[in-house]
């Protein structure tokens, strides 16, 4: 079982990069660290924003780490229109949240995650992003011992 920030991160980054149509990733970027700078859409940033503990017993604490998952698509005269960004978007937000939902323990590493909010944006300035921007929490039990 996982029980850190980065190897949590890291599970997060790699159910997202497994989502796929056909052997074709969904993404076209996905990074754990906060970047303006994206080649590929639609893109995605993942980051840690806190957590929480609990006393369990003697032997062990429970610990909830909370992450931020943003999604950007570019709309813009040269690449989509608002209508193709905002389908696009949608899509891959039902993508990620079946992903999500289907794997409750991130392959029995966590002892359970769950997409606890979702929140849409949709500029309508030409040469900007749609967003989606999810908050995660992944609960795990840590051993109180070495």
């Amino acid at each position: 079982m996982k029980t850190t920030i980065v190897d949590i991160k890291a599970l997060i980054v790699a159910k997202i990069e497994s989502i796929k149509v056909g052997a074709v990733s969904v993404f076209g970027q996905v990074t754990d660290y906060a970047t303006g700078d994206f080649t590929k859409y639609p893109a995605v940033v993942v980051r840690p924003v806190g957590g929480a503990g609990e006393y369990v017993d003697t032997a062990r604490n429970e610990r909830t780490f909370s992450f931020v998952v943003d999604l950007y698509q570019e709309q813009s005269e040269a690449g989509k229109t608002k209508e193709q960004a905002t389908d696009i978007l949608e899509s891959v937000v039902d993508k990620l949240l079946i992903a999500f939902d289907q794997d409750k323990t991130l392959g029995n590493e966590v002892q359970t995650v769950e997409v606890v909010e979702m929140r849409f944006d949709f500029d309508n300035r030409k040469g900007t992003y749609n967003f989606a921007s999810f908050d995660i929490n992944c609960v795990v039990v840590v051993n109180n011992f070495a």
